[in-house]
């Protein structure tokens, strides 16, 4: 409203061209009343005399437009008028009088008009019959008759009403969205009262259940509700909705994975009494211990669960038993190197045991490790007696080997025909000879080397055997490497090495042929 007066303000001729530093303030003057005697007033000054007169003709209602002659027949009358004794003077002020007079009835009128159009704006937008969808024609056909509406000349009455109409259409659209402000409120509230649309219930199942849901059908609020709003608070409906069914999954599924840890935790109790109770070690196995820990209710409660078995925990149990076996290791090694005590290859596990479970710092080791290290000491123990064994054997075996030396070099050589009881006196003082005290040892290896001493025509025949053998092979490597078309003759890779097998085939059926001969001829 006030927005609007300043508008009417504007266009009421606030721009009149007259300076308002011209306007005469005159201030009212202080007329004494007049005597009831009937004498002349007295006034102090020039000044007052003419505010006086000027008073005279302001309460007989001289107006702007009235001339001295007129004038005079309205204040001749009155004592006033002798105020100023002259007449020109009293036409000057009479002129300064319809001069200030008219400024005063035009901003009277200014006023008036102002008010005017204020109240015809007042009127329209309080009017039942005004919106702002009217049109200014069908406006003035229906106003015209109206008071505030005639009193508003036609050019300032068409921006009334346009000032009306904006205020309206503003109006309009704020109540609009009040409403469907209040009609999301009240329908957000409607869809949680409703039990049957859940988080998984689609836009038209939900449009059927409102359908068919009577809050909803007789509330009048509900009545124009626009489809997408109800599709907008029956969205967020949902999205609510899905978020406290993940949260309430959620929920459920960190009770269940509590409950799952308790049973595991459960279980491994179960596993540490077995373990006090020596029951349990790290070399224990499942198989064993199972049908002791299946009678067991923490047991039977973990079937089916997911995560980690009870077999699972029971393998992780006896890992974390054995991963003390380094620290038990250095212990169990203190308390032998105390005792003086050194595992052999027939030392036996209750000695071990009775040693190391005597001693307070090893009490408190698991005995499935104590077990662990024992036969870790007597696999060491075995593995270093085997190895002495092999180096005495490797010691014979040298010296065996200088003594077919010492036989083989010999001279004169020997022959099959040498006995030992003759020959040995030739090798009495050889080093090899020496080093076998074992008369019985020495006669043995000299039997054994006559033995492999082969007749000289036997001997003989193997030997031209071999060179022949030997000269083909080389000639056939020869051929290979000096003819790359060798190998392009037509026959493949295969039928090669088959010709090459039966020859060799032949040639050692021929020199076992040439055997069987030479000894038939020495028997």
């Amino acid at each position: 409203k006030q927005w609007y007066q300043r508008r009417v303000a504007i266009t009421a001729g606030e721009n009149d061209d007259e300076d308002e530093s011209d306007k005469e303030t005159e201030a009212k003057p202080e007329i004494k009343k007049e005597e009831s005697d009937g004498e002349e007033v007295v006034y102090d000054s020039k000044e007052d005399a003419k505010n006086a007169f000027k008073q005279l003709l302001r309460d007989k209602g001289v107006g702007s437009t009235a001339t001295w002659e007129n004038a005079m027949k309205l204040i001749a009358t009155d004592k006033r008028y002798n105020a100023i004794p002259k007449l020109n003077e009293k036409k000057q002020a009479f002129n300064a009088y319809k001069t200030q007079k008219g400024k005063e009835e035009k901003e009277e009128e200014r006023q008036a008009a102002k008010q005017a159009k204020e109240t015809l704006y007042e009127y329209l937008i309080t009017h039942p019959h005004m919106n702002s969808n009217l049109l200014y024609r069908k406006a003035n056909d229906f106003f015209e008759t109206h008071k505030e509406w005639s009193i508003v000349p036609d050019r300032d009455r068409k921006d009334v009403y346009e000032d009306a109409v904006f205020f309206l259409s503003k109006k309009e659209k704020k109540e609009e969205a009040e409403l469907r402000a209040k009609q999301k409120e009240e329908l957000a509230i409607l869809f949680e009262d409703v039990k049957d649309i859940v988080y998984k219930t689609t836009w038209a199942e939900a449009q059927e259940v409102l359908g068919s849901y009577k809050p909803f059908k007789n509330n009048i609020l509900f009545e124009n509700v626009d489809k997408e709003d109800m599709l907008m608070v029956y969205m967020e409906h949902v999205k609510a909705l899905e978020l406290d069914f993940e949260d309430e999954k959620q929920k459920k599924y960190a009770k269940e994975r509590r409950s799952h840890r308790v049973n595991r935790d459960n279980f491994i109790k179960l596993l540490t009494e077995l373990h006090g109770k020596k029951k349990l070690d790290s070399t224990s196995l499942w198989a064993d211990l199972y049908p002791t820990i299946s009678k067991d209710s923490r047991y039977s409660v973990m079937l089916g669960q997911p995560g980690s078995t009870p077999l699972d925990l029971f393998k992780f149990y006896l890992e974390d038993l054995k991963s003390t076996m380094h620290d038990d290791k250095k212990m169990i090694k203190d308390v032998l190197r105390q005792a003086g005590f050194d595992v052999e290859p027939d030392t036996s596990y209750e000695k071990f045991h009775s040693i190391i479970s005597n001693n307070e710092k090893t009490k408190l080791i698991d005995k499935g490790n104590i077990k662990l290290h024992f036969l870790n000491l007597l696999e060491k123990a075995e593995a270093k007696e085997k190895e002495a064994q092999r180096a005495e054997e490797r010691k014979i075996k040298r010296k065996e080997t200088a003594f077919k030396h010492m036989l083989k070099d010999a001279t004169p050589p020997i022959t099959a025909h040498d006995e030992w009881a003759e020959t040995k006196i030739r090798f009495e003082k050889d080093p090899a000879y020496t080093a076998f005290p074992d008369d019985n040892s020495k006669a043995k290896l000299f039997k054994d080397f006559v033995a492999s001493i082969e007749p000289e025509s036997n001997s003989d025949d193997y030997d031209k055997h071999k060179k022949k053998r030997h000269k083909k092979e080389k000639k056939h490597k020869y051929r290979s490497k000096r003819s790359p078309s060798y190998n392009m003759t037509g026959s493949s890779e295969e039928d090669r090495k088959k010709k090459h097998k039966k020859a060799d085939n032949e040639s050692e059926e021929d020199s076992k042929k040439k055997e069987k001969s030479t000894d038939s001829t020495l028997r």
